[in-house]
């Protein structure tokens, strides 16, 4: 802070304290006229003074410098904030600078030029390795970011921010499903979504918290979203920002990303509304939601997963068989009892650990197909349609509807309960 401003915080503090220049002198220990040539410019306090001018005017350091409460607080607790100003350094002070690769400068929300990061949607991304190290006790994020024309709106695609290696070194991804930003934990724990879908070319913002076993989302600094979850830190696995760690081409994004922070603690709903209001940002009026036309939903959506029930003993044997052989990708791994297999262009192969009596069974249900009905809906129309042995099971991420047709066929739909 300069002198100018300086002057102006102990003038204002000091007679909203109903103090005169004489008194304050005197719990400071200097001359009155030291005091005056504070508030006149001429000079300022020696650096020894502060924390005693600051406890005496009944402020912190930071207000003494002009330095909001509330923003200094918003300090409290980061791990890495990554304003991009003209380039991708950690301004947080602990020196998790990103490597940026292809991407490039481009202007912000308010139209500063080279003070945000464009990417492509093929290529581009920007990556932090080692990352910041989280904590499972208290986690943030706080990020800003803008999608473009060309933007995919079927199934999941556009990463924003991710630390999801392959196996046990999954963390987070923040991307998105449809036309909804989702932040996953994978398919133990169900998902935070922002039912409202997004807008190309309009600046949104999106924040997580976390802490004792709880998730909470928030859109344009309001909350939408609550579950309950576990934070699984992995310390070797990188942060990107516009992709994931794995190559699938659906997830590079398409757009351009901005002021991303990480904090080893929960942020508040009032601290996260105020980083969406910073630096006295003034949304825009978003598009007027047109009321959406009645329509029939198919029954059946699309292809989702080939299905394979193989006995719990030979399971590992098989995923090597499907992995080396057939080029499969392993995606998730519950060891014994289920593995996810994917191409990152079709249906994933979805391998289930069963007993050996059982695996002529699985065999014969081997896809599962997608849904966008509703459960009670499809039990209703099955069920008068002549279907047998009609089952539902819960699960973190869908509903699995299995049946067998009046033909003796068994199938499974799968219902996801993102939206």
């Amino acid at each position: 802070m300069e002198a100018g401003g300086l002057k102006e915080q102990i003038l204002r503090s000091r007679k909203q304290k109903g103090l005169t220049q004489e008194r304050l002198a005197e719990r400071l220990g200097v001359t009155y006229q030291a005091v005056s040539k504070w508030e006149n410019g001429q000079s300022m306090p020696d650096v020894t003074l502060l924390p005693l001018l600051a406890d005496t005017l009944g402020m912190t350091m930071d207000e003494l410098f002009g330095i909001r409460r509330e923003e200094s607080m918003l300090r409290d607790g980061l791990l890495a904030e990554y304003l991009f100003e003209g380039d991708a350094r950690d301004t947080s002070g602990n020196g998790y600078t990103a490597r940026v690769v292809g991407a490039r400068l481009c202007p912000d929300r308010f139209g500063r030029a080279d003070s945000a990061y464009a990417f492509n949607g093929r290529d581009e991304y920007l990556v932090m390795d080692p990352a910041p190290l989280l904590g499972d006790d208290g986690f943030s994020l706080s990020v800003w970011c803008r999608y473009e024309s060309g933007t995919p709106e079927q199934g999941w695609h556009s990463a924003i921010v991710s630390q999801d290696g392959h196996h046990k070194r999954r963390v987070f991804q923040l991307s998105t499903y449809d036309r909804s930003v989702v932040f996953h934990r994978f398919l133990t724990e169900p998902d935070l979504v922002a039912a409202d879908p997004i807008e190309p070319g309009v600046w949104c913002h999106y924040a997580v918290s976390y802490e004792k076993g709880s998730f909470r989302f928030y859109r344009n600094g309001q909350f939408v979203h609550e579950v309950p979850g576990t934070l699984r830190p992995n310390a070797e696995e990188p942060l990107y920002i516009g992709r994931k760690a794995t190559d699938e081409p659906y997830f590079f994004f398409r757009g351009s990303i901005d002021d991303l922070r990480l904090y080893g603690r929960a942020l508040s709903e009032a601290e996260i509304s105020s980083l969406f209001r910073e630096n006295g940002w003034v949304p825009a009026r978003e598009p007027r939601k047109e009321r959406a036309e009645e329509t029939v939903l198919p029954v059946l959506d699309r292809l989702e997963h080939i299905r394979i029930g193989v006995g719990k003993e030979a399971l590992p044997e098989a995923v090597a068989w499907y992995v080396n052989t057939l080029g499969f990708h392993l995606h998730v791994e519950e060891p014994e009892q289920f593995y996810l297999l994917t191409l990152y262009n079709g249906p994933s192969l979805m391998l289930l650990g069963v007993s050996e009596e059982d695996a002529d069974v699985h065999r014969s249900a081997p896809f599962v197909y997608k849904t966008k009905r509703p459960v009670s809906e499809l039990r209703l129309l099955l069920e008068t349609a002549g279907a047998r042995q009609l089952s539902v099971h819960e699960e973190a991420f869908a509903t699995f509807v299995c049946f067998r047709d009046p033909f003796g066929y068994a199938w499974m739909l799968e219902r996801d309960r993102r939206g």
